[in-house]
């Protein structure tokens, strides 16, 4: 997935500073805080540098918080491109460790939309190399339009006009 990565643009997800997602949740002390940018041409973008807490081996990051930086990404290009989703299945391929002190960039895009059902796959780079490091693809299933209005009003309340606002409101109405 060879893209520009532009920095400058706001994040999907700023409407997610004020929760506690382990994922993307700036209140949580111990989550990743994932900031994610959209991809010109569909799909999502963020970088992460590990530190020592997300480690499993000795200087190695462990597998269920690169599953979990995967996960996080997928889900926020179901988003970001107008629906609100579960993860119903993921199947990771690890190709290389992470490494805890070099920065990560993950991408990741929509494959195909069927009925409630939407596809997706996800990558983990290194950002100084390029090297793959970890791939992911997945099965994310649309949430009720009863949830979607309940996570609209607890999560997309304070910016209105968010990607996840706009995608509540959009699962919700078709849903019905």
């Amino acid at each position: 997935m060879s893209e520009p990565w532009d920095a400058s643009a706001s994040p999907i997800n700023e409407d997610t500073i004020g929760h506690h997602c382990f994922g993307c949740g700036g209140l949580n002390p111990i989550g990743l805080r994932l900031r994610f940018r959209p991809l010109e041409g569909g799909g999502v973008w963020a970088e992460f540098t590990p530190a020592r807490e997300h480690e499993g081996y000795l200087g190695m990051v462990h597998g269920g918080i690169s599953a979990t930086i995967l996960d996080e990404a997928m889900n926020w290009a179901v988003t970001n491109e107008g629906d609100i989703a579960v993860t119903a299945r993921m199947a990771v391929t690890y190709r290389r460790p992470l490494a805890v002190g070099r920065r990560v960039r993950v991408t990741a895009r929509i494959d195909e939309r069927r009925s409630r059902a939407i596809d997706t796959r996800a990558e983990i780079r290194q950002v100084d190399t390029e090297e793959l490091l970890a791939e992911a693809e997945g099965r994310f299933m649309r949430v009720s339009a009863a949830q979607a209005e309940a996570w609209r009003d607890s999560y997309g309340m304070q910016y209105d006009d968010s990607p996840f606002a706009d995608a509540a409101r959009r699962t919700a109405s078709a849903n019905r």
